[in-house]
């Protein structure tokens, strides 16, 4: 059965998304339909802080997914799905919404049940953000809500934040600017509900310990071991009973093995210590039989200028349209894919992959020839250049590509550049402290929103405080109610930026997750790591 928000006109305020209320199956641990499985997963490094307002690390992500259930969350195929809410009612202006929620979600912690999650729950965690004491780093991310910004200036207190709880089981959200993108940041952790009663009890040790955590999700923890100077290192996790009930939890139980090096996961899955684990490089042969792989396109890499280099836009348009990305998808490596635009193939608007609606081919520019006048532009500025023209770069792999790139370029316009290799400490010195002509340098994200995605685009390329009207354009579009005119914007953009040549990219990095046969329906978010098992199975 499907529902759908309650919206009082406006339907196409919310991008048409239809929620879908999770079935519930009557057995349990039955053999034929692959629940009662215990997960086993390596997490590479220890948890920071299960703390949902204030966590940022993956690992610390990964546990806090499984831990807890928003408002809304996303399931299988990126749709959203009602987790503690089951209806939402928009104003026809965007700035209300009110969520009604199920009376049948319940706090649990190791020390057994700890009651129904209330609407007081989320309005506790949301003043939480906004609480100067607490240094919460999810604050920019909602400071649309309503009084937020005054919030966060120190001109309203944390207290007259516009979230409110009517009762315990219906909580309103007042916006002082319509945002297309609340509903994404719903399921993101900062979102996650807060007992007040368990939170004050932890006396400041909320999140970093096993006694100082709790869940309303599908799991609860019940170990968290960890010595920086032993093996034994894990956390164990069991299904959250009280809340299968309502939402079914597939699984019996996880186990998360923790470990510091960076081979440990790839090594675990081919001991047969684990069932899964993602790798940002391509897969060797496994040892492992009946493995199966996918892959997500997560970030780009191309080639930047340093914004203090003054460099005429036509130069550098010349150097982006005379980038053969046909030529260049011959060599490449086999964890990245040549890239036609700025926006990795696996992002989202609202729940659709944008890529699926705008082709990254549609901006492949590329031309062979370039006017002489051009020509000679470029020649002189390089020829005469006072500094070292060069490419930094920071692997041997990316050297080989950048080096036919350069090739092609000293072809098609005359120009030479140095190709300049760099170790990692170097590299990352060198960039932080914008001491590089060009670089072949990585952009990415944690979020898998098109929106945010851009606007880290943007401010890697020009600094926080340059190209305003970019940043203003994709601010507008998330007032925008229909999801064709938010794409439009953000295919202009993208168009804007290539073909004024401040960024070309070249590749998508792809990330992958190795997992064996019988595991099914696992739920993975690419950008930010996280596997929800709430609904994983495992048939034998």
């Amino acid at each position: 059965m499907k529902i759908f928000l309650k919206l009082k006109k406006c339907a196409a305020l919310i991008l048409a998304l239809f929620l879908t209320i999770p079935l519930v199956s009557c057995g349990d641990n039955d053999e034929d339909d692959g629940s009662g499985y215990s997960f086993r997963y390596t997490l590479y490094g220890n948890p920071k802080n299960l703390d949902p307002q204030l966590a940022e690390d993956r690992s610390s992500l990964m546990i806090i997914q499984n831990m807890f259930m928003g408002l809304v969350m996303f399931g299988q195929n990126g749709k959203l799905e009602y987790g503690v809410a089951k209806s939402c009612e928009v104003s026809e202006d965007g700035l209300r919404y009110s969520f009604i929620l199920r009376d049948d979600c319940y706090w649990r912690s190791e020390a057994g049940p700890e009651g129904v999650v209330t609407a007081h729950d989320f309005v506790y965690a949301f003043k939480r953000i906004f609480d100067p004491v607490m240094q919460s780093p999810y604050r920019e991310k909602f400071s649309f809500l309503q009084n937020a910004r005054a919030i966060i200036d120190g001109n309203m207190d944390y207290s007259e934040l516009g979230v409110y709880a009517v009762n315990n089981t219906e909580l309103v959200f007042y916006l002082d600017r319509p945002n297309s993108e609340f509903l994404y940041l719903l399921t993101t952790a900062p979102a996650m509900p807060c007992n007040k009663r368990f939170f004050e009890g932890t006396k400041a040790r909320y999140g970093l310990d096993e006694e100082s955590v709790i869940s309303n999700g599908a799991f609860y923890m019940t170990q968290w071991s960890y010595d920086p100077y032993g093996s034994d290192n894990l956390i164990y996790m069991k299904r959250n009973y009280e809340n299968s009930n309502g939402d079914r939890v597939f699984p019996y139980m996880l186990t998360f093995f923790i470990d510091r090096d960076s081979n440990a996961p790839a090594e675990n899955y081919d001991a047969s210590a684990t069932d899964l684990y993602v790798s940002r490089t391509a897969q060797k042969k496994s040892f492992v039989t009946a493995t199966d792989v996918k892959s997500y396109e997560t970030s780009s890499l191309g080639i930047i200028f340093n914004p203090d280099v003054q460099i005429n836009g036509e130069i550098k348009k010349a150097l982006s349209l005379t980038v053969d990305r046909k030529a260049i998808e011959k060599i490449c490596p086999d964890d990245l894919k040549v890239a036609y635009g700025i926006v990795p193939g696996s992002m989202y608007v609202a729940d659709s992959v944008y890529r699926e609606q705008y082709p990254a081919i549609s901006f492949d520019f590329y031309k062979n020839e370039i006017t002489d006048e051009t020509k000679e532009m470029a020649k002189d500025f390089f020829d005469t250049y006072p500094g070292e023209a060069e490419i930094l770069v920071r692997n041997t792999s990316d050297a080989g590509v950048v080096s036919k790139i350069i090739g092609d370029w000293q072809d098609k316009l005359g120009v030479y550049i140095e190709l300049k290799y760099a170790d990692d400490d170097e590299y990352y010195t060198r960039m932080e402290n914008d001491d590089y002509f060009m670089a072949f340098a990585e952009i990415d994200t944690s979020d898998k929103s098109v929106y945010y995605y851009l606007k880290n685009v943007i401010d890697t390329l020009y600094g926080p405080d340059a190209r305003t009207d970019l940043k203003n354009g994709l601010d507008e579009a998330l007032t925008y109610s229909s999801f064709t005119d938010r794409c439009d914007v953000f295919s202009r953009t993208e168009n804007e930026i290539m073909l004024s040549g401040d960024y070309i990219p070249l590749f998508y990095r792809k990330l992958f997750l190795t997992y064996r046969k019988n595991a099914k329906d696992l739920n993975f978010n690419p950008f930010s790591e996280q596997i929800n098992f709430r609904k994983a199975k495992y048939y034998k």
